[in-house]
């Protein structure tokens, strides 16, 4: 039994073993593997090559024509891989990535897109032209003389720096930046961003072309490349319209410019941000906001309750408002949507904030300058001597901004404001280490919400699918017959199967429970429980619904959440999930906890030591041996124990 391409020719009667080995010589000097000699000499065909795959090692033979093809899988791989092995990817589940190929026996190929990914790959084979199609269609990126040549830009499209264009250093910088030909590529480029409604730009060069690529809906996409011998005037363009020094090509530098459409009575505001690589300096640019009103509080996706308790929250006299997550997760369209009901003659709304996002009319809006001693705090200083309403703090970095906002809140004042942290309960904990008191906390703070952004299954391609095991695992999933929904590609959606976005939420609100629970300075966990008491919904059960719905996917929840935002646990003596926050593991029945027996906070299972108060940190403690009461968990850690080894 043959196990090699050279034994089933022979073995088909294809070809003699002297012609063979005459084919192997030929495919050795011409440095391309045997199957490639053979299909161009016409010997064999590539259905017979596929069959012949499929046959012997029992490989699934697939049709990438009538196969639907995850975009984001493509992708997963470069074009430079997919081209040198003829393969190309077209599904993945968690860490499983379904890759066809032509030839499935090439082990380096294998392994290079293994160590490229850092995923399992599982072997399809496919005819070679198929497989060549599909890498045209997905790979293929429009060329920037495309944009070049396209028809007239709008006429109430134009770019602006900001005030004054510096004066240039260099005349030829000068010369390249305004040619006809770089000017008008630099303008498609932003208004094809802003068509696409892109949230980013990345403009990055390569030893001999540059590529650009388009932030959508949270995900880069390449969208266009050039030759580099386009990149230094483009490049250069931008940084004139951003007032930077085009002749300072070594250090990173950021600037600002408007994109103004008149007739439409529209402005984006463009955050330029340039870093020097090997091959020249990459550009990123941040579109922001417009001048229409930002979203209606209806149109986030909030649950009805949680709407509700935001609401009540949002028409309050005073308090704060405090909404957290990462970078991008809509925060600042969260607070503006809140800002937008408190806008009336009847009251006085002051922002501050860095950059301003969006133009409200109606407050009064303040830029953050830090260069001219322009801070939050300075900002907020003067802003209660304004007699304000209403104040927008932008974010809460440190000590001295959160001991004035919150001593806004106090006096009379609506708060809404913003902090990084992983969930709502987190803030709480942030706000502990900037030194802010527990009982200032429970006094001034209504609500806290915490939210990501999750892509939004497109409508017209949707349709039924099967999840991976894992990620239902990981939601801890058990409805067995639920059916979920999931866009599978179609010109709408860019063959991503995802358009638009929709949020998921996380509500903190500061009921009599929690209230108690944080004066007391406990864990996460027990604020968690506390808040449990009224109803609390975790960004997860949030995204439960969501999917339930289809309106997203369990692998985007994934994507976009951690473990440890739902409180998470994994056992420290067998390293698998718990279903509760304390107690004994179901797997391997040994005792933990999550809390310091020195402190009462909370610790991870991979730390020696708290990092709080020093003690160290003692897993596998029998229930009984616990502390209940306040006084002696205080003393826990300082003397030996019954279990602690």
């Amino acid at each position: 039994m043959f196990t090699d391409l050279p034994g089933w020719l022979i073995e088909s009667a294809v070809l003699t073993p002297k012609e063979v080995k005459d084919y192997v010589r030929r495919a050795a000097r011409k440095k391309e593997p045997l199957w490639a000699t053979v299909l161009e000499a016409g010997k064999i065909t590539e259905a017979w090559l596929a069959d012949t795959y499929a046959q012997h090692l029992k490989i699934p033979l697939i049709s990438l024509a009538s196969q639907s093809i995850s975009d984001e899988a493509v992708h997963d791989i470069p074009e430079r891989l997919a081209r040198r092995y003829s393969c190309i990817p077209f599904a993945r589940d968690e860490r499983v990535l379904r890759v066809a190929m032509v030839d499935p026996i090439n082990l380096a190929a294998i392994q290079d897109i293994e160590f490229s990914t850092g995923l399992k790959i599982q072997l399809f084979v496919s005819p070679r032209s198929e497989i060549l199609a599909a890498i045209d269609e997905y790979f293929a990126r429009p060329e920037v003389d495309d944009l070049i040549a396209e028809e007239e830009l709008p006429p109430d499209f134009q770019l602006q720096p900001l005030d004054v264009a510096i004066e240039l250093e260099e005349e030829d910088d000068r010369q390249d930046s305004q040619a006809p030909e770089i000017v008008t590529l630099a303008n498609r480029v932003l208004l094809a961003a802003i068509k696409a409604q892109a949230s980013d730009i990345h403009i990055e060069p390569a030893e001999q072309d540059f590529l650009v690529r388009f932030r959508v809906d949270g995900v880069l996409r390449d969208s266009y490349k050039g030759p580099i011998s386009k990149h230094a005037g483009l490049t250069t363009r931008l940084k004139v319209l951003g007032k930077l020094d085009i002749a300072e090509k070594r250090v990173p530098q950021d600037g600002r410019f408007n994109v103004r459409f008149k007739l439409q009575n529209r402005v984006v505001d463009v955050r330029l941000s340039t870093l020097p690589t090997q091959f020249g300096e990459k550009v990123v640019m941040r579109l922001l906001g417009s001048s229409g009103a930002p979203y209606d509080l209806k149109a986030l996706g909030l649950p009805e309750e949680a709407l509700q308790t935001l609401v009540d929250a949002a028409d309050q006299p005073q308090g704060m408002i405090i909404v957290t997550g990462p970078t991008g997760s809509g925060k600042t369209t969260t607070l503006y949507s809140l800002l937008s009901r408190k806008l009336s003659s009847k009251l006085s709304v002051v922002t501050v904030e860095d950059p301003i996002e969006y133009k409200l009319e109606g407050a009064s809006q303040v830029q953050v300058n830090v260069k001219a001693g322009l801070t939050f705090a300075s900002c907020l200083r003067s802003i209660l001597r304004q007699d304000p309403d209403v104040i927008l703090v932008g974010e809460i970095r440190d000590r001295e901004t959160a001991e004035i906002a919150f001593r806004a809140s106090m006096t009379g004042q609506l708060v809404l404001t913003t902090l990084h942290t992983n969930n709502s309960v987190a803030s709480v904990l942030r706000l502990l280490d900037l030194g802010v008191d527990p009982s200032v906390i429970t006094s001034s703070v209504t609500t806290i919400v915490a939210q990501r952004l999750a892509r939004r299954t497109c409508n017209r391609c949707r349709g039924p699918y099967t999840p991976a095991d894992l990620s239902l695992e990981k939601l801890k999933w058990d409805d067995k017959d639920f059916v979920f929904q999931k866009g599978h590609g179609c010109k709408d959606c860019l063959q991503t199967g995802f358009r638009g976005r929709i949020g998921i939420y996380e509500i903190l609100k500061m009921t009599a429970p929690v209230r108690a629970a944080i004066n007391r300075k406990a864990t996460e966990a027990e604020i968690v429980k506390a808040a449990a008491m009224a109803g609390y919904m975790s960004l997860f059960k949030d995204a439960g619904s969501k999917i339930r719905a289809g309106v997203t996917t369990p692998e985007e929840v994934l994507r976009v959440i951690q473990l440890r935002d739902v409180d998470e646990n994994y056992c420290p003596h067998c390293s698998r999930p718990m279903s509760g926050v304390d107690g004994a593991c179901p797997s391997c029945n040994e005792h933990t906890r999550s809390a310091c027996l020195g402190c009462g906070s909370e610790v991870s299972p991979r730390w020696q030591f708290c990092p709080r108060c020093g003690e160290p940190v003692h897993w596998g403690l029998p229930k009984s041996d616990r502390a209940t009461n306040p006084v002696q968990r205080a003393n826990w850690g300082r003397y030996p124990r019954k279990g602690i080894q």
